[in-house]
């Protein structure tokens, strides 16, 4: 067989499943089977208004443009090596890092990959992982172990942004923090900032089956819906009118109905010299008050992925580990048949209901 099956973004609301050739690794590059592949916000946002990442004419670093394979939350087992390729072997099994950065612009010789002049990303920006095969980077491969969850390999690249954000706030022993959005990297950031040493943890969110995955899990203190409550009473009411000590906002909220801007929400429930770490992206611009900022000494921080693959990997490990749960988080697999269908439109259609849903390539 030389064929393979690929979900292939061709133009707004236009994604196929396409039979195209199996491709050949290069010299520094692996041959991948694909396990599986996690369906991201991203892909969904693709689909409705693209392209948004995705090239219309080659990436100068790629080379790749529509129609292009789709998926970055990807791994499986290496089933061929390129001529150049010595540091890995055949038939392990890798969640691949789908950064890709050029390792020449001034971003890069400072060691911050993700912020690369000419940044690209397998599966928005160079063929992805939603295929019975996929190409990647040799040096893009992090190695699992064969007697975990083979479901472990479509967590990396979610792990990597919740880790990286938890490192932006600089959580340490006895932090206190609220996390604003309990979809997969909310859910996962509660996690990591447990593990760093957070002292008190509190969620919002307002989808129920999030609030009742929370605290299954069980690294939050205390979950509030802000439709039910007056989400800043409630944390102050727990810090001693003070705020905590850093918020991670992670959905790219605007202000709707009731529901204040995140954002701005995130920076307000600090304390004095707080960290406000921004994770989601968001879709219109927010208005904003600096005296928020200046009269508190707070700190706002972006957070973009990670910065290197060693973090990609840090967080990967405490995965496989034990200590970071993401077996809770899958929602559904689905076939690559249906991958659009049961998958990128439901995600859409059922945002509420689903956190991660899975292409199932086994």
């Amino acid at each position: 067989m030389n064929t393979m099956k690929a979900l292939r973004w061709h133009d707004k609301e236009d994604i196929r499943v396409d039979e195209i050739p199996i491709p050949k690794p290069g010299p520094d590059e692996v041959l991948i089977k694909v396990m599986f592949s996690g369906i991201c916000g991203s892909e969904v946002h693709e689909y409705l208004a693209g392209p948004i990442f995705i090239p219309l004419e080659p990436h100068p670093l790629t080379g790749t443009q529509a129609p292009q394979i789709m998926g970055h939350e990807f791994g499986g087992r290496i089933v061929e090596l390129g001529s150049n390729v010595k540091e890995i072997a055949r038939d392990t099994i890798v969640t691949v890092n789908p950064v890709l950065s050029c390792g020449k612009c001034k971003s890069c010789l400072r060691g911050h990959l993700n912020l690369c002049e000419q940044l690209a990303y397998y599966g928005l920006i160079g063929n992805g992982g939603h295929a019975e095969y996929a190409v990647v980077k040799a040096a893009n491969c992090v190695p699992i172990p064969n007697d975990v969850p083979t479901e472990y390999v479509a967590f990396g690249e979610p792990a990597g942004v919740a880790y990286h954000a938890v490192n932006q706030a600089q959580v340490k022993d006895g932090s206190s923090l609220v996390v604003i959005g309990g979809g997969p990297i909310g859910q996962l950031v509660v996690q990591y900032a447990r593990q760093a040493g957070a002292e008190k943890i509190f969620l919002t969110e307002i989808a129920t089956s999030r609030i009742n995955l929370a605290k299954k899990i069980g690294d939050v203190d205390e979950v509030f819906n802000p439709i039910d409550c007056n989400v800043m009473d409630e944390i102050l009411a727990r810090t001693e009118d003070q705020g905590v000590d850093c918020a991670i906002e992670c959905c790219g909220g605007g202000k709707t109905g009731m529901l204040e801007d995140t954002a701005a929400q995130a920076v307000e429930l600090t304390r004095a010299e707080g960290a406000a770490v921004i994770v989601g992206t968001f879709a219109e611009p927010t208005e904003f008050h600096f005296n928020n900022i200046v009269l508190m000494e707070r700190k706002v921080v972006g957070s973009w992925v990670w910065q290197t693959q060693r973090e990609y990997s840090k967080a990967m490990q405490m995965i496989v580990e034990g200590n970071v749960k993401v077996l809770p988080l899958i929602t559904r697999k689905v076939r690559i048949e249906d991958a659009l269908s049961d998958g990128i439109q439901t995600l859409h259609l059922h945002k509420d209901e689903h956190l991660k849903i899975l292409v199932d390539l086994t």
